[in-house]
């Protein structure tokens, strides 16, 4: 007789939900043997009981597909009976009480008339109880953790990610997954040193060109360029990856200061309208001879005056969208400016008409002296 298969349903966050529909949406996980699964489903209101089993059968339908296309089967040799939704009874009944209390809140603000209009009951993780937690083995307690982090990094709560991922990779040290998050993680945190271990487990395990750029890109942010250029040139030999190689290329070009402009513009003329995305969405102006030098930095009221804007704040908005580049400390609360860096933005930003706009400089917008403290120490200095 076939021995059954466990599944275990994770946590189930409320994603969205329209009052003129009648509808929401729900995010839910679960694993199976060595299997983390993120799924939705989208339900129309109705009776608790009812959405909970629709949930559930719509789990066991997605188990049953993940089975099929790992078994490179069209239908896997399995019945609902040889599923067996670990702790049944208990996962019913938090789920069923978890859309009561949606229910109620969407029903309440639907008829409040422009009262409240958002439902405070976001979440459920089956797992969170500490009696619940201790019964379950290592290997699921690992997928129990990862989930947590990855559910955190849907929120963009990096910190809180990398907490959750920290304790799933004590189970799993090697997991890629897992250390794939957690890199992407560290990465959003600006620690990029402590990602590289992860980025290169990743790349041990799945060498793709995905694993390469990124392991590339985080070596570039800590001024290993050697290593880089190294992996730049596996790329460029084993891979079909020749414009996003370039673009690489080009950006490790800019942070050792020479070159880059002549990659960019032979880019530029392949396929103007991918490069222009990619400028604005991936491109680091950041020069990390400046990390150091805070008093190399220019205020917001000076950078506003070079980049002739009106008012410091027009600046700073944009800074904070990542549409200029800059270093906000949060502890202190200040954002600063290196000139290098803006200089470098005007002209790349019109060279590639990236915005469709001319920026221009106003040196004589700032002072002699404001424009000497702009300089890094000769022995330090970076060439462009």
């Amino acid at each position: 007789m076939q021995q059954p298969l466990n599944v275990y349903l994770l946590s189930i966050y409320l994603k969205k939900w329209s009052y003129t529909d009648n509808r929401i949406a729900l995010n839910y996980s679960f694993c199976f043997n060595d299997m983390y699964v993120r799924n939705r489903i989208e339900m129309r209101i109705g009776v608790p009981t009812n959405l909970m089993n629709e949930i559930i059968n719509h789990l066991i339908f997605r188990v049953k597909e993940e089975l099929a296309k790992n078994n490179d089967e069209e239908e896997p040799d399995i019945n609902n009976n040889n599923i067996n939704l670990v702790n049944d009874a208990e996962v019913k009944r938090k789920l069923t009480a978890f859309l009561s209390k949606i229910l109620k809140e969407f029903n309440y603000n639907k008829r409040s008339r422009g009262k409240s209009r958002m439902i405070s009951t976001r979440s459920l993780d089956f797992f969170y109880n500490d009696f619940e937690y201790e019964q379950i083995t290592d290997d699921i307690k690992f997928f129990v953790h990862l989930n947590r982090g990855v559910n955190k990094m849907n929120g963009e709560l990096w910190e809180n990610a990398v907490d959750d991922l920290t304790l799933a990779l004590e189970f799993q040290p090697n997991n890629i997954y897992a250390n794939k998050q957690m890199a992407k993680s560290l990465i959003n945190l600006e620690k990029y040193k402590e990602a590289i271990p992860h980025l290169e487990i990743y790349v041990q395990q799945e060498q793709t060109p995905e694993s390469l750029k990124e392991l590339a890109n985080a070596y570039i942010r800590i001024g290993e360029y050697k290593k880089a250029e190294d992996l730049y040139k596996n790329l460029e030999n084993n891979y079909d990856e020749q414009l996003s190689v370039a673009f690489g290329r080009a950006q490790l070009a800019y942070r050792m200061g020479k070159g880059y402009r002549q990659l960019l513009d032979r880019l530029y003329k392949t396929d103007p309208d991918w490069f222009q995305e990619k400028l604005k969405n991936e491109w680091d102006f950041k020069l990390p001879s400046y990390a150091e030098h805070e008093e190399c930095m220019w205020n917001a009221a000076t950078a506003a005056r070079y980049l002739g804007f009106d008012r410091p704040f027009d600046l700073t908005k944009r800074a904070f969208n990542d549409e200029i580049p800059s270093y906000f400390d949060s502890e202190k609360g200040t954002i600063r400016f290196v000139k290098t860096e803006l200089d470098a933005w005007v002209d790349i930003m019109n060279r590639y008409h990236v915005d469709g706009v001319v920026y221009k400089i106003y040196k004589d917008a700032v002072s002699k002296e404001e424009l000497n403290r702009a300089k890094l120490p000769k022995k330090r200095r970076t060439k462009n």
